[in-house]
């Protein structure tokens, strides 16, 4: 099912309009019909292993912090699953510098500031979020106000406390972000984070990504000399001597980097997607079709619409290998088909013209399939010759092939071993 306006997922969430489209699935603002609320929900489109995983993970880490975007639920149904988040209007980092092109310094260091204590809080928590980036950096718009930076997607994120669901050794992140211990397979941890938080910094001072890893170019003249060296060390190579998320928020505390209200400069940071208002959402109501109702699952209490589907699966594979376990079709016989009855005649009597044969010799084209050779019938679902032996046991058994011919087991009229002979 490919998830379309209007559309009620899960009988809870009506879907109003797409919000964006990435490699996963897509992003939507939807209607929690239940709580009366305008949510975005991400929507994911493909079901395998590592999207479930991503989805997991994302939904795993619940970090309550005011910089740091938290799922507020899930649904799923069919093949699709669903989760919602509070609607973020203004956009991404990466849309602002694509936008205005080089920040403001004080702004960066605003930015950086609340992305630090987003991570701070992240960190605390023992997980890494492995992808910080300016497209995973979201903005609550404010016209011309300080900025408010929330850190979203956590699909790759790892709690170091538990279970690692990565191979060891796979490099997980964003090339221009990726810390050069990372990129070399070096396990996930928050130094890595700092590094890529740096690179952002950098990125929106300079409107594009660091060309190369680890090496920072010269200061412009309009960049505060306490920024630049903050971020020439969270650039650096060895993640050990990288400050930690706490020691860089108290370095932005320098008296050169204070906000203050002409900090924005030219920038503004207006909502990219219209808030949906009452009376919006009133219009809206009023102006598109009836929905259209998909499928609903009955409502169960402790058992959402994937688990039901991943237990009835896993109960109907194994009701299929019960089944194969005891019927095991590969040890019957191959079944083969009888050609039609003929009797049987010997070899001297078969190469014999018939009396109804033409004089020239030719013999007229048979309309019937030939007859097996000579001495040989099919048994059931075996083919057996006359005159094979069969087991004392089966003595009297009587078999008809599928052509109709009849045989049975018996003994030999002077005695011996039984052997399988024409009925009658």
């Amino acid at each position: 099912m490919e998830p379309a306006p209007t559309t009620v997922f899960a009988g809870r969430y009506r879907l109003l309009d797409l919000l964006g489209e990435g490699g996963m699935g897509t992003v939507w603002r939807v209607v929690d019909e239940r709580q009366q609320r305008v949510v975005a929900a991400k929507v994911l489109r493909q079901t395998d292993a590592a999207s479930l995983l991503r989805f997991v993970r994302e939904q795993a880490t619940r970090v309550e912090h005011p910089h740091v975007l938290t799922p507020l639920g899930w649904a799923g149904e069919d093949d699709l699953v669903l989760f919602t988040m509070p609607v973020v209007e203004g956009g991404s980092l990466e849309d602002v510098v694509r936008r205005h092109g080089p920040l403001p310094p004080l702004l960066v260091a605003e930015l950086l500031r609340q992305l630090l204590a987003g991570l701070g809080a992240v960190h605390d928590a023992g997980v890494v979020h492995r992808d910080v980036k300016p497209a995973n950096l979201l903005l609550r718009p404010t016209g011309a106000d300080r900025p408010h930076l929330l850190l979203s997607d956590f699909g790759v994120a790892v709690d170091l406390a538990g279970p690692r669901l990565t191979e060891t050794g796979a490099v997980v992140g964003t090339p221009g972000y990726l810390a050069p211990e990372a990129a070399g397979g070096a396990g996930p941890a928050a130094s890595a984070d700092l590094y890529a938080a740096g690179q952002v910094a950098l990125h929106l001072l300079t409107g594009a990504p660091s060309a190369v890893p680890a090496v920072l170019p010269a200061r412009p003249d309009r960049v505060p000399e306490p920024l630049w060296a903050l971020l020439a060390d969270l650039l650096r190579a060895d993640p050990g001597a990288r400050p930690t998320a706490a020691e860089a928020l108290d370095r932005l505390r320098h008296p050169a980097l204070t906000w203050h209200p002409d900090a924005l400069g030219e920038v503004r940071l207006d909502a990219v997607t219209p808030p949906l208002g009452p009376a919006t959402r009133a219009a809206e109501r009023s102006t598109t079709p009836e929905p259209t109702r998909v499928r609903q699952l009955p409502a169960r209490r402790g058992r959402p619409a994937v688990l039901v589907a991943l237990l009835t699966a896993l109960v109907a594979g194994a009701a299929v290998a019960l089944v194969l376990a005891l019927w095991r079709p590969w040890d019957q016989p191959v079944v083969q088909e009888d050609a039609e009855p003929r009797p049987s005649a010997s070899p001297a009597a078969s190469s014999a013209p018939s009396p109804s044969e033409p004089a020239t010799g030719t013999p007229s084209t048979p309309s019937t399939p030939a007859a097996p050779s000579s001495g040989s019938v099919e048994v059931g679902r075996v083919v057996t010759r006359v005159g094979q032996p069969c087991e004392t046991a089966e003595l009297g058994l009587a078999e008809t092939t599928l052509t109709g011919v009849d045989v049975v087991c018996r003994a030999a009229a002077g005695g011996g071993d039984p052997a399988w002979r024409r009925a009658g």
